[in-house]
């Protein structure tokens, strides 16, 4: 192709064409142009379509870590709610001036364990963010995922922490009141511990914490469906 373009250069120099030479001098020029339009073209479709294999790769990773995210949340609820149902033994039987029975020092130990630490993942967000914020072309959709994790799921945690913190007075208290042992906490006397404002108000002190701390996971628990719906929906 090459050689045959030059024969007609040589051509139309040869017998003096010049206003020829020069429309076809141009021509050549123009489809050099063409030719490297093209080439760029492609080549940034190419690219396009990387990225929109990697923003899929990101969607997929941010679904994961809520499907994750939201396994965690259920199950701190559900352990939530048991620990409160021992709390509720423990207040009623304090308060009715029940009897004790073995089958209480379960409850005696449920009943003051203020929470667990939670973990909420983010490996496919830190992967997103490693890839660069613009990998999403849904802008709606990004701004959503920026808010989840860098303001609803941080505020969450730091509230979190602060309801039902141990507190190592009350161990102490329930240390000294109380023979530990395989996951039991029998009383050490009954009947002083039927009276035990410090230790009752304790308890009921955890009881109330968990209802707030139930009552946060729940709000988070709908807005993490929510925006999963939204990932969910990008994917298809």
């Amino acid at each position: 192709m090459i050689k045959f373009f030059r024969k007609i250069r040589q051509h139309l120099l040869t017998e003096n064409k010049f206003s020829k030479y020069l429309m076809y001098a141009i021509g050549e020029i123009i489809l050099v142009v063409i030719g490297i339009l093209i080439a760029l073209s492609i080549n940034n479709w190419n690219e396009w379509k990387k990225e929109r294999v990697k923003e899929r790769e990101i969607l997929i990773g941010l679904v994961a870590n809520l499907e994750i995210n939201i396994k965690t949340i259920e199950s701190d609820i559900e352990n939530f709610h048991l620990l409160d149902k021992s709390s509720e033994t423990v207040l009623s039987t304090i308060n009715n001036k029940q009897p004790y029975t073995d089958t209480l020092a379960h409850h005696f130990h449920i009943a003051r364990i203020p929470k667990q630490e939670l973990f909420l993942a983010q490996t496919g967000y830190e992967e997103y963010k490693d890839v660069g914020l613009h990998i999403l072309t849904n802008k709606n959709l990004k701004n959503e995922v920026l808010n989840l994790f860098e303001t609803v799921f941080p505020k969450f945690l730091s509230n979190y922490r602060m309801v039902n913190e141990f507190n190592s007075d009350f161990d102490n208290h329930v240390v000294q009141n109380f023979i530990y042992k395989d996951h039991n906490l029998k009383p050490i006397n009954y009947q002083n511990l039927l009276t035990d404002h410090y230790y009752i108000s304790w308890i009921r002190a955890y009881k109330e914490g968990r209802k707030t701390l139930i009552q946060m996971e729940e709000d988070l628990l709908q807005e993490t469906k929510r925006v999963l719906q939204i990932l969910r929906d990008e994917l298809k």
